[in-house]
């Protein structure tokens, strides 16, 4: 006999012997009657001891060409993915394995592609950098070129992302011969011709004969911005009009695009003018190792400067790092100059002390520092109101991340502005026993504690409830939530709401 079997069976019993037992049993005069009582609810699904659970079977369209090479067409195939998690590199991964069928042919023409370095796939936001392998240096510019398009249409559909940026052994791609045409940052196209979208994008290029300093270029750049608390950096995509195509150039345009500062990020640090903080014009010279670095060469009294916009060092140099190694073709490292003096170290809160050899910044250093804004419920004159919070990329919906700010409550600057907390004091993560996904139900199984904290009744029983409801409910796609206490169905615990049933996300709710 399974467990839900065993707790119908349960549940009949106790109804049966409440039955025998009131119908051998009188009510006297001086004794009330007992109202009459339903059997406990029989709850269909198990409590969650760990996440296990949260995985499920998901059919994604995985787009590849045509065997014509027309267009690109949706290939489904079945993966196992994570509700909340970061799951771009399997999806990525898993297109990366298609091989030839009878519709579709695999990507890179022949040629086996992988992916490099400890974490290739990078997604933040609706924006993706994935970091190839040098095996994808042999593709043919228009194949490498729809290796970017299928990854972006792919992305789009199965995570939401708008913006693929693609990488080459830690390198921005190029996509002619002299290493000037920046892929930039790759849309979805999917239902349009690739020979079309190809033909357009080499239209870009510096032609024969012409100058590249001498040839405008129109692009989609991702830019990173520092948030003003210092903890990191986050991404926005931006069109562009460069004036020519020299690395120079586009570095030049890109520090200015920078200085403009963010249009739709919050939290983010007002920019100074970047360009006008630079004694000379940025320097672009070939490394022995292989790839392109430029140097920059502030004025005196960079951190002094920086300081005055909320910045560090470290949260300056991530942002124009990972701006530029992520556009400018070939670009592998910045070095920075404060006056005379070489940067070989910068220091902020979020990153702590990095250490660079001959001062040379390469984009794998600051990607820790990479955030995104996940979405919580916090209380405001009674009633739930979504803020944002900046949290490491890859964990914006990730349920044990959103719990945790739930239980961390409004910021200090909140609270003076009425903000208050949904979940009592005295929470952590260790509270959160497990979490499991039955077809469109979330199950939470909490701690005693947890039980302990509601039963005190300090909070609303109503807003502590519905918090976590429609804060879960919207980052992982379900309709509603269950919820377990060490394992158990409780009914009441502070006496103005049932603990026992469904709870229905429900976005009137929220203000």
């Amino acid at each position: 006999m399974n467990r839900k079997t065993e707790k119908r069976f349960a549940a009949l019993l106790l109804s049966l012997c409440m039955a025998l037992l009131s119908g051998c049993s009188a009510t006297t005069a001086n004794e009330p009657a007992t109202a009459a009582t339903l059997p406990p609810p029989d709850v269909p699904y198990d409590a969650p001891t760990n996440d296990l659970t949260m995985s499920r079977t998901v059919t994604v369209p995985l787009y590849l060409p045509s065997r014509d090479g027309q267009r690109l067409l949706a290939r489904n195939t079945d993966l196992t993915l994570k509700r909340g998690s970061d799951n771009t590199r399997t999806v990525v991964q898993a297109l990366l394995n298609c091989r030839n069928d009878d519709r579709t042919a695999a990507l890179g023409a022949g040629t086996p592609l992988q992916l490099y370095g400890l974490n290739p796939v990078e997604a933040a936001g609706d924006v993706c950098t994935v970091n190839l392998g040098a095996s994808a240096l042999e593709l043919a510019y228009s194949d490498l070129y729809t290796v970017g398009l299928a990854m972006a249409a792919t992305l789009e559909a199965s995570c939401g992302i708008r913006y693929v940026n693609l990488l080459i052994a830690d390198q921005p791609v190029s996509l002619d011969v002299f290493g000037y045409l920046p892929a930039g940052s790759i849309g979805s196209h999917p239902g349009e011709e690739l020979q079309v979208l190809w033909e357009q994008m080499d239209a870009r290029r510096t032609l024969p004969g012409r100058s590249a300093a001498q040839s405008p270029l129109s692009a989609t750049a991702t830019l990173y911005f520092p948030l003003y608390s210092g903890e990191g950096i986050i991404s926005e995509t931006r069109n562009l009009t460069f004036p020519g195509q020299t690395p120079a150039q586009l570095t030049s345009t890109l520090l200015q695009a920078l200085s403009a500062g963010a249009q739709y990020s919050s939290n983010v640090s007002m920019m100074p003018d970047i360009n006008a903080m630079l004694r000379q014009e940025p320097l672009v010279t070939e490394m022995a190792e292989g790839g392109r670095m430029v140097t920059l060469y502030f004025l005196e009294g960079l951190s002094d400067r920086l300081s005055l916009y909320g910045m560090t060092t470290a949260s300056f140099a991530a942002c124009v790092n990972c701006t530029l190694t992520t556009f400018v073709p070939g670009l592998a490292a910045v070095r920075m100059y404060d006056g005379d003096i070489l940067l070989n170290t910068v220091n902020g809160a979020g990153l702590g002390i990095l250490m660079f050899e001959n001062g040379v910044q390469r984009r794998s250093r600051f990607t820790p520092a990479l955030m995104e804004y996940a979405t919580v419920c916090l209380a405001r004159n009674g009633k739930l109101i979504e803020v944002t919070r900046a949290v490491p990329y890859g964990t914006a919906t990730d349920p044990r991340t959103l719990m945790s700010l739930l239980m961390a409550g409004p910021t200090a600057a909140e609270r003076q502005t009425r903000y208050a907390a949904v979940l009592p004091e005295g929470l952590d993560i260790t509270d959160l026993l497990g979490l499991g996904a039955e077809e469109d139900t979330l199950l939470i199984n909490l701690s005693p504690r947890f039980e302990r904290l509601i039963r005190s009744g300090e909070l609303s029983e109503q807003l502590m409830c519905y918090s976590m409801v429609v804060t879960l409910c919207e980052a992982l796609d379900l309709n509603r939530v269950r919820f377990f206490f060490n394992g158990e169905v409780q009914d009441r615990l502070g006496g103005s709401i049932s603990w026992n049933g469904e709870f229905i996300l429900n976005r009137s709710l929220v203000n």
